[in-house]
């Protein structure tokens, strides 16, 4: 039995080496795919706190595994790629802001914070509460984003095969269908099975499983934190799902049940009633149409009709209350306080302008809260923080634009387009709501940038020494195992 199992081991060790066959790298991806999805994001380990969650510390281990696979030589990718250089920028500008918070404190003026009918808004603060809070905040930040770094570099790096890719869309792409279909649970019947979800050694750190409503209609969560979450997730996947349906793995199956995972997903988003959703998602539309042929722009055309005059037959009131967010900003609360965010914002960030107080010390209990995730990274970690960001998300959407240049296969060429799109879908809502203070979109986005370098490698040219991926062979004992190609 032992003498079997070994066997078994042995034989599937050799063929996920095979680059016909998904790597470790790849299961490792899905793993955290799985957690960061499919998972509540309020489930944590409780003494761990927000960084406690599966997905986080999955991340944690991808970027102990890298270091150490990098550090030994057994890389496949060297040297420094447009992906490496903006997001190690990007690193350099978190661990900056980690410093100078601690060299130069924190404060909670009275005149910033805001005042709602929150109880907590009216307690008074001490310059030591909001010390050990900042510090507490700052190492949250830090652990956090080691994490969304991790799995960065492991998808960059470690899907070294069309195998690779494909086993990492297809799952993620089924991970976000089950969470559609837990969304459009909740808004038909108004109850949130995700609330049901318990696991062993798990505990919420924050209540979860209620339905919130917006108008006439519910507002989906499933197992993201706000109904925007969600919303941004299904934006973020719906290009993936879309590149799935038209380029399935196995040509040979059912045409339409591919369609089912983008049918499930486009339906869901907009029952999170969420204008960041809708952007996101037009946004991503938009590149996707004006990157397909003539034959695709007009099935989408004569498609798009009929899905809205879908929807408004599934889901009545859905699509009026949706044009209303649109059609009604100047009355719109929400709005106006994002405006008036602007002063007072400015003048924190006049304190530490250059590389700001830290990743996470803008609490939201002592300041006040912020819906711009660009604002929160110009306070948190400067302007050099906010340079690397965009100079970051713009290595992944132009590293994958340049890999649908460089290859004529036509999968290859639109799934880089697909993961552009959906890079430039999750940019966006950074600018209209605090997109790293929630778990499922942060962790989706590094994922998708992660997804843009791999594609940049995968379709490098055979002479660019950048990228020499180990190809390791079965071969009869005695011969040569390894292999450079």
């Amino acid at each position: 039995m032992i003498a079997r199992s070994r066997r078994r081991l042995r034989t599937w060790l050799a063929r996920i080496r095979n680059p016909g066959y998904a790597g470790p790298a790849a299961i490792f991806v899905v793993g955290y795919g799985a957690l960061l999805l499919c998972i509540p994001a309020q489930l944590v380990i409780r003494p761990l706190g927000a960084v406690g969650s599966p997905a986080s510390l999955w991340g944690i281990g991808a970027l102990i595994w890298w270091i150490l696979i990098t550090l030994r030589g057994h890389n496949p990718v060297r040297g420094l790629t447009g992906l490496r250089v903006g997001f190690g920028l990007l690193t350099l500008s978190v661990l900056a802001g980690y410093a100078a918070g601690h060299v130069s404190g924190w404060y909670a003026p009275p005149s910033i914070r805001q005042v709602t009918d929150e109880f907590w808004t009216l307690l008074p603060t001490t310059v030591t509460e909001v010390t050990a809070t900042m510090i507490s905040g700052a190492d949250r930040g830090l652990l956090a984003f080691a994490g969304w770094l991790g799995i960065l570099l492991i998808t960059a790096d470690g899907l070294r095969s069309r195998a690779d890719l494909d086993l990492v869309l297809r799952w993620l792409v089924r991970f976000g269908a089950f969470v559609a279909v837990l969304g459009i649970v909740q808004y038909f019947f108004g109850f949130d099975i995700a609330g049901l979800f318990q696991l062993p050694g798990l505990t919420a750190n924050s209540d979860f499983g209620a339905v919130d409503s917006r108008s006439v209609v519910n507002r989906v969560v499933a197992t993201a934190t706000h109904p925007i979450e969600f919303g941004v997730v299904m934006a973020g996947l719906l290009p993936l799902a879309i590149h799935r349906s038209l380029f399935p793995s196995s040509p040979t199956g059912h045409r339409i049940i591919t369609w089912v995972p983008t049918i499930l997903i486009g339906a869901a988003l907009p029952m999170s009633v969420s204008r960041s959703a809708i952007l996101a998602a037009g946004v991503a539309g938009l590149i996707l149409f004006l990157g397909w042929s003539w034959r695709l722009r007009l099935r989408a055309l004569v498609i798009l009709p009929f899905a809205a005059v879908g929807m408004r037959l599934l889901a009545p009131g859905l699509i009026g209350t949706i044009r209303s967010l649109f059609t009604n900003l100047g009355n719109d609360p929400s709005i106006s306080g994002r405006t008036d965010d602007y002063t007072v914002v400015l003048q924190l960030y006049a304190e530490n302008p250059w590389f700001g107080r830290g990743l996470f010390t803008f609490v939201p209990r002592y300041y006040r809260i912020l819906d711009n995730q660009l604002l929160m990274i110009l306070i948190e970690l400067g302007l050099f923080g906010l340079i690397a960001l965009v100079l970051a998300i713009g290595s992944a959407f132009f590293g994958a634009l340049l890999a649908r240049r460089r290859t004529v296969d036509p999968a290859l060429r639109h799934l880089a387009l697909a993961v552009a799109a959906a890079i430039c879908g999750i940019a966006l809502s950074y600018a209209t709501f605090d997109a790293w203070g929630f778990p499922l979109a942060t962790g989706l986005g590094f994922l998708l940038f992660g997804l843009a370098g791999s594609v940049a490698n995968l379709t490098r040219p055979q002479g660019d020494l950048t990228t020499r991926p180990i190809v390791i062979l079965p071969q009869r004992r005695g011969t040569e195992m390894g292999t450079r190609t």
